[in-house]
């Protein structure tokens, strides 16, 4: 499955905050997590999933998205439940 077709199911509810020319990266799995350091458990390929109960302050946004980064995985999904909306950061 690629990125492109989760967005192309309208019952998920999904938007494009960055990176729409990695839309037609293969999906290789889910990973939900809400570890400030999530990459002793993904092995590359996964969409990662969080509710941002990890974060702070933009210092925090800095070091997940950097580990996801390093961990391999395709994209990242964040839900506006804890904060209200994904953080610009």
């Amino acid at each position: 499955m690629l990125l492109r077709d989760l967005l192309e199911a309208p019952d998920l509810r999904l938007r494009v905050l960055v990176g729409e020319d990695a839309l037609d990266r293969p999906v290789g799995g889910v990973f939900t997590t809400d570890l400030l350091d999530p990459r002793r458990y993904l092995s590359g390929g996964e969409i990662v999933l969080t509710g941002l109960m990890w974060r702070r302050g933009p210092a925090d946004s800095e070091a997940f998205v950097s580990a996801v980064l390093a961990a391999g995985a395709v994209a990242l999904a964040a839900g506006d439940a804890a904060l209200g909306s994904v953080p610009g950061d």
